[in-house]
Parts: structure tokens; C-alpha cells; sequence
């Protein structure tokens, strides 16, 4: 078995990787203005957040420990609301929850959009307030809960700061693994049925869109099945074995189970980089610009021109001031045609008049007169 001071190496290492990788990440949504406007890509941003708040927690909590470790305290005791007010722990069980429940929120806009995609397109931004507001608002309520039950505990747990021995109230920390493990299963059940709805629909209202959103449509689905899957195997699996504590296996088995869920976080950053091409062609644009420029030149304009097929404005996960902001900025097909051909087309109605009355003078011939 690993050594104590092992396992902290381990939650720094994790945590450092997390940090970078979803930062990383968030710089790729943010720092590009349709991303920014696509609701999809907001949704796995709050994601990022989520994971990158777990993963500095758990940095936290192994430089703790390591301290106590070295100091030789690992058997130090002190009153509960010593740990439940350090950052740490604070950062955690605001994670903890949303975890779960971020993942849900996306399978729930998923579902919306497969069933009414023409409803989902014109939805303004207070839909994707109220999507993004209710988990956070469950995770800063327990969060808050478990603050006030435990700001007067002077029982005495272990220095450590272990979440499930002591350091949360035991009821507020199992509802927050209950709410992740039910939003997670019910994350894999939305998944099932939408796709068991648009096998038996052929589907259904998708036939009203365009090639180019059916495209997005699809690849929306398989990243958000990756995505799933990812959470049942290395974030369900470990909940269930926190939450039920057969055998007393959070006493000894703790470190695994939590590098499980940190583990779960970096894969999902490599599904999204993999799935979307907007994204990776950001990290790909800052590369190519270190070459030279006979080959840098060539190889971002390549990469923007497939960057612009990718990401329609008119998308399936477009708001729809998004699609009007687009449509001002950017001119239709057929006027930058117009435009493009305006030196040889002409407006026949102002050059050509349709009624010509020919005005009697010297320089013009008189009517013929009619022929009887």
C-alpha cells in the first residue's frame, strides 16, 4: 500500500493537473466570442469551475496534511469548526454536490433541445440563467447548512480534516453524495431516454433543422455519452462506496476513492478537446503562431476556415440573440454576393427607367404616325 505521504503527493499532483487542464480549458471558452454565446460550451464551463474549485480543495487538504505528517501530529486531534471553516473544506463541499448536478443540468438541456429544438434556438438567455442558477443555488444551501450546524462544534475529530470523518455534519455530507449519485443516475436515464426517443421517432423535431445542426446535434450526443459514461464509472462507482462505507472502507480506502473522482475530471477535459474542434483549434492557433510564418500563415488559415464551418452561428446550440448578433455582423450569403458582384451588376430599375416618355425637340425624331 502507498505511504501516507504517497497519497498527499498524489492529491497535489492531481490537483495541479486539474487546475491547468480545466483552466486551460475555461481560456478556450471564454477567450472566443461564439464560444462564449453557445449555451453548451457555458454549461461545460461551470463544469470547469466545479473541477478546478475540487481539485485546488484537494491541494489544499494534502498540503495540510502533509504539514501534520511531517510534524508528526497525524494523531492530533481539534474541535470540529477548526476544520470546517478552512478554505479547504469550504471549496469541497460546494464541489461536492454540483458535481453531480452540473452533469444533470446538461443532460436536462439536452433533452430540451433534442425534443424542442425551435423552441431551444429562440430561448433567450434567462433560460440559461435559471439552468445554471438552480444546482448552484442547492450547492451554496447545503454549503451554508452545514456552516451553521457546525460554527459552535468544539467535538473533537481527527486534524486531518477528512469531509466524511467529522470534518461536515454527517447528515449535510450524506445528502450532498445523495444528490450527486441521484443526479448522476439520473444524468445516465435522460441519456437513455433521449436517445431511445429519437431512435423511435427517426428523429422526431430534429427533420426541421439544417445539415449543419443535425451535425452539431450528433456530435453533441456522443460527447455528452462520454461524458456520462465517464461519471458512472470513476464518479458513481466511489460515491456509492462513500455514501453506503461498507466495511469501514472510508477509514482506510479514502485516497483511492477521492483520486477515482479527480481522475473522472481530466478525462473530461481530453473528451471535450478530442470532440470539439472550436476548442482545440484555439490551443492549435496559439502554437502554429510560434512557427515561422511560411508555415504558420497557411496553417491558421486552414485551421479558421474549418473553425467556421464548425461553428455556425445558426447552431444548434446558439441562443437566439446570439443568432441575431450574428446576422448584424455578418452578411448573408447573398449579399456578400451582391457585394462581391456589384462593379458588373447593376440596379436595372435605376439605370434602365421602365416608363421612358421621350420629350418632343429638335434632337428627336417625331412619332410614327398609325398606319390604317
Amino acid at each position: 500500500m502507498m505511504s501516507f505521504a504517497a497519497n498527499m503527493y498524489l492529491y497535489l499532483a492531481e490537483g495541479v493537473v486539474i487546475c491547468v487542464t480545466n483552466i486551460t480549458l475555461l481560456w478556450c471558452i471564454l477567450s472566443d466570442a461564439r464560444n462564449r454565446r453557445r449555451r453548451e460550451f457555458l454549461l461545460v464551463a461551470a463544469q470547469s469551475l466545479t473541477d478546478i474549485f475540487y481539485g485546488v480543495a484537494f491541494m489544499l487538504i494534502a498540503h495540510l496534511r502533509l504539514g501534520l505528517f511531517y510534524e508528526n501530529k497525524l494523531t492530533l486531534t481539534v474541535p470540529t469548526s477548526n476544520c470546517a471553516f478552512i478554505p479547504a473544506l469550504w471549496l469541497h463541499n460546494m464541489a461536492t454536490p454540483l458535481l453531480g448536478l452540473l452533469p444533470f443540468t446538461t443532460s436536462i438541456n439536452f433533452l430540451v433541445c433534442s425534443v424542442a429544438p425551435l423552441w431551444y434556438m429562440r430561448a433567450t438567455h434567462l433560460y440559461t440563467f435559471f439552468l445554471l442558477s438552480a444546482p448552484l443555488t442547492i450547492a451554496m444551501l447545503l454549503t451554508s447548512i452545514n456552516a451553521l450546524l457546525l460554527i459552535d462544534n468544539e467535538s473533537q475529530i481527527a486534524a486531518l480534516c477528512i469531509a466524511a470523518n467529522g470534518a461536515a455534519h454527517h447528515i449535510v455530507y450524506h445528502v450532498m453524495l445523495f444528490f450527486r449519485i441521484i443526479a448522476n443516475l439520473a444524468s445516465a436515464v435522460i441519456y437513455f431516454i433521449i436517445i431511445l426517443y429519437l431512435k423511435k421517432s427517426h428523429g422526431g423535431t430534429l427533420k426541421d433543422l439544417s445539415p449543419q445542426q443535425l451535425k452539431m446535434h450528433r456530435n453533441a450526443k456522443i460527447t455528452l455519452g462520454l461524458v456520462t459514461t465517464n461519471s458512472m464509472i470513476l464518479l458513481l462507482f466511489p460515491d456509492i462506496l462513500l455514501f453506503a462505507n461498507p466495511w469501514n472502507i472510508t477509514k482506510y480506502y479514502s485516497t483511492p476513492l477521492y483520486s477515482m473522482t479527480l481522475s473522472k475530471t481530466m478525462i473530461n477535459f481530453m473528451i471535450y478537446m478530442i470532440r470539439y474542434r472550436e476548442l482545440r483549434n484555439i490551443i492549435f492557433l496559439k502554437v502554429i503562431a510560434c512557427l515561422p510564418k511560411k508555415w504558420a500563415i497557411p496553417l491558421s488559415m486552414k485551421l479558421r476556415s474549418t473553425n467556421e464551418q464548425s461553428n455556425a452561428p445558426k447552431g444548434t446550440f446558439a441562443t437566439r440573440s446570439s443568432i441575431q448578433t450574428e446576422r448584424i455582423r455578418e452578411p448573408s450569403l447573398e449579399q456578400r454576393k451582391s457585394r462581391s458582384g456589384s462593379i458588373l451588376t447593376f440596379n436595372k430599375s435605376r439605370v434602365i427607367p421602365q416608363s421612358v416618355t421621350v420629350p418632343a425637340g429638335p434632337q428627336h425624331l417625331p412619332p410614327l404616325p398609325n398606319r390604317r
